[in-house]
């Protein structure tokens, strides 16, 4: 099920957990290829296993400045779950998840 799809069917849901799936590439020579969704962004997390990568889509409030009511904005961020971490698929757990690495990457800069 695409993340449109999933926030179709589930309108009161803000969030979502997911695998990073894999999605046509087109290289600089124009060649297309099968590669793992945000593979650039995981890689930039650092040594890790690829077991542990997941995306948390998050549907984009009204009050945001990039909401558009014509088309759904979706936000895709990639993360590592700890090894032994198992992850629910709710909005009251995947909110401070998200907010927490958003805090934390604002801290950063």
């Amino acid at each position: 099920m695409t993340d449109e799809e999933f926030f179709t069917v589930f309108p009161d849901r803000q969030y979502r957990i997911r695998k990073p799936a894999r999605i046509l590439v087109k290289d600089k020579q124009r060649a297309t290829y099968y590669g793992d969704e945000c593979l650039g962004e995981f890689l930039s997390l650092g040594p890790h296993d690829k077991n542990r990568r997941r995306i948390i889509v998050w549907r984009l409030p009204e009050g945001n400045p990039h909401f558009d009511p014509m088309r759904q904005k979706l936000m895709v961020v990639p993360m590592l779950a700890f090894a032994d971490e198992e992850i629910a698929d709710n909005d009251a757990v995947l909110g401070p998840i998200l907010h927490g690495i958003m805090e934390h990457a604002r801290a950063s800069y």
